[in-house]
């Protein structure tokens, strides 16, 4: 199971901007990025190691900086076109830890690479290292933080002798996600504080999210179901469109993140288990058609998806209300996540009001529930391992 490993990184990579004055230097525009790169691979070739620079281009647009594998080139938004965000030593830096990287996205080897990059100049890798480690990070290729801790929760589950101890190490896990979320949204906050204005990060729109993989609308219908309960969960708001073929969702980067990484594990284990129950005796003897048996499985089972992972956070959200105390005493986590679901709100009706929906999910057409197979589906839900699925698709 991973959480947001890019989001994550990205936290602690402001937090450390906050705290590392070096990591602010600002270039005049993207063509003098190139020079600070001949002088870091440089000081790589001085310690024996084999590092060229990549070659820096400018961007058509604002929005990004990234680094291209197929051509080892960074591309800088140019100061014109809005690029001055950019145009920072702490972003030459990330670009160039993807440099050296290709393909780790912001796992372990990317992080170690930051790190090494800050070695190599002599800045202070530690501070970088502390930041990461507070967003639940390691550079270790043993393990994530977080996501090592869950696996390892969710490795006992798999090993768990009886029912009841399987669902305890599961809820373990779930909380523990729940947790990592709220930390992100608590260093967002404190971050923003720290700068003066309360806007560093703000909802977004995720990418069109496809179903279409799925046989035919009865369960594309079921699968927004499932998707409609994960996402508000977590916090994430959805648009659907071309009869369920496609979904957007709205909210926290990390939010949005989960969300999806969710659907795709959780929408095969559903439809994985529907099957199974229809080839049960259970089913057989109900007098339930097939189809009905279906429907009224996965209506179930998502509801109580929904459920489970709305308790995670709300537990969660609870004990670190009653126990979490930031070093500064000055961010309340009530607060934070009143805020954070306030603004998830205002842009989602910002953005329909944009786009002109007018609708909203009501649920599929048929949800005549029959009792045997809407119990089978509550009860599979609650024994299923949310997370370290197959990936639909």
């Amino acid at each position: 199971m991973t959480t947001d490993q890019a989001q994550a990184c990205y936290a602690a990579e402001d937090l450390w901007k906050s705290r590392e004055i070096q990591a602010c230097i600002k270039f005049g525009d993207w063509h003098e990025v190139q020079p600070f790169y001949a002088t870091l691979a440089r000081r790589f070739r001085d310690d024996d190691q084999d590092v060229y620079p990549p070659t820096v281009r400018p961007r058509k647009g604002a929005l990004v900086a990234h680094y291209d594998p197929t051509t080892s080139s960074v591309y800088m938004p140019p100061y014109d076109r809005g690029g001055s965000w950019a145009l920072k030593t702490s972003t030459a830096i990330h670009e160039f830890a993807h440099h050296l990287t290709p393909g780790a996205g912001h796992g372990p080897d990317f992080r170690q690479a930051m790190l090494d990059c800050l070695d190599i100049l002599g800045w202070d890798s530690k501070l970088l290292a502390d930041c990461y480690a507070k967003v639940g990070l390691t550079t270790s290729d043993k393990g994530d933080g977080i996501t090592d801790k869950v696996g390892k929760l969710l490795t006992h589950a798999d090993k768990a002798s009886t029912d009841e101890e399987r669902r305890t190490y599961i809820e373990k896990a779930e909380g523990l996600a729940a947790e990592h979320s709220i930390n992100l949204a608590l260093i967002r906050k404190k971050q923003a504080d720290a700068d003066g204005h309360g806007k560093l990060d703000r909802p977004v729109t995720g990418e069109l999210f496809p179903l279409t993989a799925l046989p035919n609308v009865t369960y594309r219908n079921l699968a927004v179901e499932l998707a409609s309960a994960i996402g508000r969960a977590h916090g994430a708001q959805c648009t659907i469109r071309g009869k369920s073929q496609y979904m957007t969702f709205y909210g926290f980067s990390e939010d949005v993140h989960l969300t999806e990484l969710m659907i795709n594990r959780v929408t095969p284990m559903m439809f994985e288990e529907a099957d199974r129950y229809l080839q049960s005796f259970q089913h057989k003897t109900s007098g339930v058609a097939a189809i009905s048996a279906r429907i009224s499985f996965c209506q179930n089972f998502a509801m109580e998806v929904g459920r489970r992972l709305r308790e995670a956070v709300r537990q969660t959200e609870k004990e670190m209300v009653e126990t979490l105390a930031l070093t500064d005493g000055t961010v309340s986590t009530e607060l934070v996540l009143r805020e954070k679901e306030i603004e998830v709100l205002d842009y989602v009706a910002h953005e329909f009001k944009r786009q002109g929906v007018r609708g909203s999910w009501r649920g599929s057409n048929t949800s005549n529930w029959s009792d045997i197979p809407a119990d089978a589906g509550r009860a599979a839900a609650r024994n299923a391992n949310l997370y370290g699925r197959k990936e639909l698709g």
